[in-house]
């Protein structure tokens, strides 16, 4: 498969890592037939682009979280994949991209917008600048189908632990989960790209849920019968810049767009798609001796990296922070290490037992 075989070709290579902003895409909208569609709460552009010249009409955002970047980077990969091996399609499609709906939370590297409020909760209310824009677009352009892109923290998991590397959704359209019309429509779109990456990544691609929620963009969406579909990039192994999984969201959005063009695929293959759980750690420590009193104790924790931007260079830096301390049986890490024969004895009341604790762990794995 071309999309496959000549990734590194049609890459996007001016962008990488974690933070994504205006700023990082606009030498490439040159490239494509773009516009300031509105401005945020801070008065920053935000750029839609068109694609194509076919009939059936996809609108796709990215970034409505500003610290979700990953399918910002997939979204100018899957553009330069259509310039380059796609051509056939573009004759067929008719693409509305949002690539940045939130440039304030994008350069702040927050979840929310200026005024600390979620964009993905404010389909309803339409209270934000942001929010206005997309369902002004929404109405107006009038789509046969949407992709909802985000990203998903580390710890989602499937089964054995696997991580959930991507996930899809077919929103609900009400509270009772009803098989509509439009949804209907979406599972087949997604039982396609199941399908093909499960030749890809098999056993790392996951089902988000599907409680309803009237006041979150796909659900609404998907309630005024417009086809939705949720995106969600996942965590591969040692991959915390997200480059590998950026191309398993731009292989996604060309099967996507293959499915919508062509699908004849019994939508109830969704529901063979394991759902997400939440049973995974960044770095799990087992038979850790923990001070107690005068004495010690063995036992495991759990770390999480918390995202911080480093502004000055651009850049995300990764923090580790204690999440839970037990026994842990419910829980794996993505990178897990055994303290057995380490005699230190860790005091958790300390300010730097953390920084003594990745020492041994980048000891333990020859890491200097």
């Amino acid at each position: 498969m071309k999309e496959i075989k000549f990734y590194n070709n049609y890459k996007v290579k001016t962008l990488f890592g974690r933070y994504i902003t205006n700023k990082s895409i606009e030498k490439l909208l040159e490239e494509y037939d773009f516009n300031i569609s509105g401005f945020s709460v801070n008065n920053l552009p935000i750029y839609s682009l068109s694609y194509g010249s076919g009939d059936v009409k996809i609108l796709i955002w990215s970034q409505m979280h500003g610290n979700e970047s990953t399918s910002t980077k997939a979204l100018f990969d899957f553009l330069s994949y259509l310039g380059s091996y796609g051509k056939e399609l573009k004759s067929r499609i008719n693409l509305k991209i949002i690539p940045i709906l939130n440039p304030d939370g994008a350069k702040a590297y927050t979840r929310k917008n200026s005024n600390n409020i979620d964009l993905n909760r404010d389909s309803v209310d339409l209270s934000q600048p942001e929010s206005k824009l997309l369902r002004n677009i929404y109405d107006e352009y009038n789509p046969d189908f949407c992709f909802n892109l985000h990203d998903q923290r580390t710890i989602y998991s499937l089964n054995n632990f696997n991580s959930s590397v991507i996930s899809f959704l077919s929103p609900s359209a009400d509270d009772l989960k009803s098989e509509t019309n439009s949804r209907i429509l979406s599972m087949q779109v997604i039982s396609s790209i199941f399908e093909k990456m499960s030749t890809v990544i098999p056993g790392n691609i996951g089902r988000y849920s599907d409680d309803f929620n009237i006041n979150c963009v796909g659900d609404t969406f998907q309630s005024l019968e417009t086809p939705t579909i949720l995106f969600e990039s996942g965590h591969f192994e040692e991959d915390y810049q997200r480059e590998i999984s950026r191309k398993y969201v731009c292989f996604s959005l060309i099967y996507a767009v293959k499915a919508i063009l062509s699908t004849n695929i019994d939508y109830k293959t969704y529901y063979q798609i394991p759902e997400n759980k939440k049973q995974l750690c960044d770095i799990k420590i087992i038979n850790i001796k923990i001070k107690k009193d005068s004495s010690f104790e063995r036992n495991n924790i759990s770390l999480m990296y918390k995202e911080n931007l480093n502004l000055k260079e651009k850049k995300i830096e990764f923090i580790p922070e204690l999440s839970q301390i037990g026994e842990l049986n419910d829980i794996n890490g993505h990178l897990l290490v055994d303290f057995l024969n380490i005699d230190k004895i860790f005091n958790l009341s300390t300010p730097s037992f953390i920084d003594e604790i990745i020492i041994y762990v980048n000891k333990l794995r020859n890491i200097h």
